[in-house]
């Protein structure tokens, strides 16, 4: 699991008996068994009691952790109550310590170490209790009540082993305290799955639990499905079946993950605020959000959905937790729209309105001339600096297709770039800004490549001057201004234009 190090006075809130009567998983030589029981007060979901069982390590050595900080969900280690451990040899003692604290809202871990060598079969148990409503924004890691079942990312709430990732994970879900018809779905599939990425997966995954909408109604669809909790504010069902053909064309227009596994959405419909957004994890995201607000229509999130799906195949790039947005969401902004336009999935005219929104929230940003570095120690505390990095880069990449076009004469953009830096990625080869710096520098034969692009992305010295048709020849730049509270600001937009015979891209 993720190596962030963290001391937890475990509190006692589910008697230890209990604990330990719960039943767990199915046991297999080799595997992780979880199983996951869901307890409710009132009708809501309260917490979750937690079964683990696994062979020993070969060298006796125990390792859990669990975050004392996720984004959006402060404090996940002081949910957790009634730990035991034991093994053959009866209970296991554990001593614990703490990482120093990450800025910007991003993790940290506690860890649990057991102070003598663990034998035979090892059982782990406690108890996660839900997030109360309220709380910090960002995204919806957290374990949260929701229209009479529950929804977490499983780095939200689970305590991990740290050195046992190689076993693969069997989860049971234990659902007798919901009410008749509730069902459960992670990542990785509906109800009872084995995940084969054992506890890094589980942290990484998605869970949700109680009275679930599915689409399609039963299995998947081409290895598509999506999962809704809670009471919608618009077509779900309709939402998922165009989310499914958009993952289709995604499938067809990335060169790399033919293989392509299933995945999965999910929804929440909260009642109470923070209503977190969408976030992506392997294979799968997550949507959460509230009650329309006044004057608002329930219109299907379109870019959003793309968003988080492209997410799959942009994927990540080697460099600093945080530092990395600048690829991962940068390029992830930049495809939203663009290729919803490309598959024919958005109009010309909404795909203007995004462009202009694009620009528009770039240059008049506080922090467009922020450093990376400096937007990472804010994070999850403030959105609108922790965003710059995605419309900043978004930007780069739009402009950075321009010139490629220009310098090929037009027999080569951006994708000519990307697409074998994927392909190597997807073999193993490391990809980091300077895989990436030394690609840009070899298409456009420029070695100036590294100071702009740290000017522009990581130091921020440099506001982005984008070259008039970084949208295309359907689009003619014009000067722009606006008034924002921190001043006034010159930029760009951009408006129809008549583009030369043949398709605008």
């Amino acid at each position: 699991m993720p190596q962030f190090q963290s001391v937890l006075s475990v509190r006692a809130f589910l008697p230890l008996a209990a604990a330990l009567a719960m039943g767990a998983a199915p046991r297999q030589a080799d595997q992780l068994a979880v199983t996951l029981r869901p307890d409710m007060a009132d009708g809501a979901v309260a917490g979750v009691a937690v079964a683990m069982d696994l062979p020993a390590p070969a060298d006796g050595t125990l390792l859990l952790a669990a975050p004392v900080v996720y984004p959006g969900a402060p404090g996940v280690g002081d949910r957790l109550s009634g730990l035991a451990v034991s093994d053959a040899l009866g209970p296991v003692p554990l001593a614990m310590s703490e990482d120093a604290p990450v800025k910007g809202g991003f993790p940290w871990y506690r860890h649990w170490r057991a102070t003598r060598a663990v034998q035979g079969q090892v059982a782990i148990r406690y108890r996660a209790a839900v997030m109360q409503a309220g709380g910090p924004g960002g995204p919806a890691f957290g374990l949260r009540a929701v229209g009479g079942g529950l929804a977490a990312s499983g780095g939200g709430f689970l305590l991990l082993p740290e050195n046992r990732d190689a076993l693969p994970a069997r989860l049971h879900w234990d659902l007798s305290a919901m009410a008749k018809g509730a069902s459960a779905a992670i990542s990785y599939g509906a109800g009872d799955v084995v995940v084969p990425g054992g506890a890094q997966a589980l942290a990484d995954s998605w869970f949700i639990a109680g009275p679930l909408g599915h689409w399609p109604a039963t299995g998947t669809r081409d290895g598509f499905a999506g999962t809704w909790l809670g009471q919608p504010v618009f077509d779900v069902p309709t939402a998922l079946a165009r989310a499914g053909a958009a993952h289709r064309y995604l499938q067809g227009h990335f060169p790399h993950m033919k293989a392509q596994r299933a995945y999965r959405i999910f929804v929440q419909f909260r009642d109470a605020a923070p209503y977190g957004g969408g976030t992506a994890l392997d294979q799968s995201f997550m949507l959460s959000r509230g009650p329309l607000a006044p004057g608002e229509k329930g219109e299907m999130p379109s870019s959003l959905f793309f968003h988080e799906m492209i997410h799959q195949w942009t994927g990540q790039i080697e460099a600093p937790s945080g530092i990395s947005s600048w690829f991962s969401e940068g390029l992830t902004t930049y495809y939203e729209d663009d290729l919803q336009w490309r598959g024919g999935f958005e109009s010309a005219d909404a795909y203007l309105d995004a462009v202009n929104r694009l620009a528009r929230r770039y240059f008049t940003s506080k922090a467009r001339n922020m450093a990376a570095a400096d937007v990472v120690k804010i994070g999850f505390g403030d959105e609108e600096v922790r965003h710059i990095v995605y419309y900043r880069a978004a930007m780069y990449f739009h402009d950075l297709d321009a010139r490629i076009r220009a310098h090929s004469h037009g027999q080569r953009n951006l994708e000519s770039v990307l697409f074998p830096l994927f392909l190597s990625r997807e073999q193993g080869v490391r990809f980091d800004t300077e895989a990436w710096l030394a690609a840009v520098s070899r298409e456009l034969g420029d070695a100036g490549e590294r100071d702009r692009f740290k000017r522009l992305i990581l130091d921020g010295t440099d506001t982005l001057d984008p070259l008039p048709d970084s949208f295309g020849p359907c689009f003619a730049r014009v000067a722009a201004q606006w008034d924002t509270p921190h001043g006034h600001v010159d930029g760009w937009q951009w408006q129809r234009a008549a583009p030369p015979a043949g398709a605008c891209r």
